[in-house]
């Protein structure tokens, strides 16, 4: 027998969505329930954190050695074997009822997740009490093969990170952290550039609303372009600048946005707004 993955259980799924919400909910200005979710749920005195943080560690600790992995994977299940179960799915169906209750739940878990695939083979090790052993070995190679997976960099999560250290109040946790970290990082960009990156992430959900936004936007930087290339007077530029022109391309029907698209595109805005301050 082998348990389905759900994302509506996955208690890894369900924090990273939640802090994606109060990100959404803090730049566009909306009360953050998210943020009393996080504070209520997760905190000190649940299983839900509990079971959190032994996601957070088989999803994000790196070895070396596939026998240090082994031992993690192994020293975490039988962490997780005593976890009060019956807590934690009362504690968990209270908070998918509430998110239910708050959120277009459609919308909400059809977010793009980091390292899904991870995610889900920890879901499937934990919950697989009966599963045969051949299901159990797959989830566990899956896990070890990420933990001793070689990156050149690791990006720390600044929510999950002050969320962790699990201080006194369950940390007025994110809402400043995330409002600070937002203003400090982009207060020196142009309008244009903040109102894509509060678009690409009020988007909890890669919803064609935002591949058509960003589109549109595609579109208007061409026709930015196009209309400089002619009236620059300098022919290598405006050269460059049909070259560039070319290069720019509309995301198809099948594509989901991503971060380089964004990147590339708030790069373009630098170049459009060079242009006009040059220009005119």
């Amino acid at each position: 027998m082998k348990v389905k993955h759900s994302k509506y259980k996955n208690t890894g799924i369900l924090f990273e969505l939640l802090t994606r919400q109060l990100t959404s909910d803090t730049i566009a200005g909306n009360p953050p329930k998210s943020l009393s979710f996080l504070k209520k749920h997760f905190n000190s005195k649940t299983e839900l954190l509990k079971e959190y943080k032994i996601y957070h560690t088989l999803a994000t600790q790196k070895y070396n050695k596939d026998s240090q992995a082994t031992i993690l994977i192994d020293t975490l299940l039988e962490a997780h074997g005593k976890l009060n179960k019956s807590q934690l799915r009362r504690e968990k169906y209270n908070l998918i009822k509430e998110i239910k209750d708050t959120y277009n739940v459609n919308d909400f878990f059809k977010a793009q997740i980091t390292d899904y695939k991870v995610m889900a083979s920890i879901f499937n090790l934990l919950e697989n009490t009966n599963a045969t052993p051949i299901s159990i070995v797959d989830s566990k190679v899956s896990i070890l093969e990420h933990i001793t997976r070689k990156q050149t960099s690791l990006k720390k999560d600044v929510v999950l990170e002050n969320f962790n250290k699990e201080d006194k109040d369950t940390r007025l946790l994110t809402y400043k952290v995330i409002l600070e970290k937002f203003n400090d990082k982009y207060s020196g960009l142009e309008d244009n550039q903040k109102t894509l990156l509060k678009e690409y992430v009020n988007s909890v959900s890669n919803s064609p609303a935002l591949k058509s936004y960003v589109n549109q936007e595609i579109k208007e930087v061409k026709n930015i372009l196009g209309k400089y290339s002619k009236k620059v007077e300098d022919k290598a530029v405006a050269i460059k600048l049909t070259e560039t022109k070319g290069m720019i391309k509309t995301l198809c029907k099948k594509t989901s946005v991503n971060d380089d698209n964004v990147i590339n595109l708030l790069n373009y805005y630098e170049l459009v707004n060079e242009l006009k301050t040059i220009h005119g």
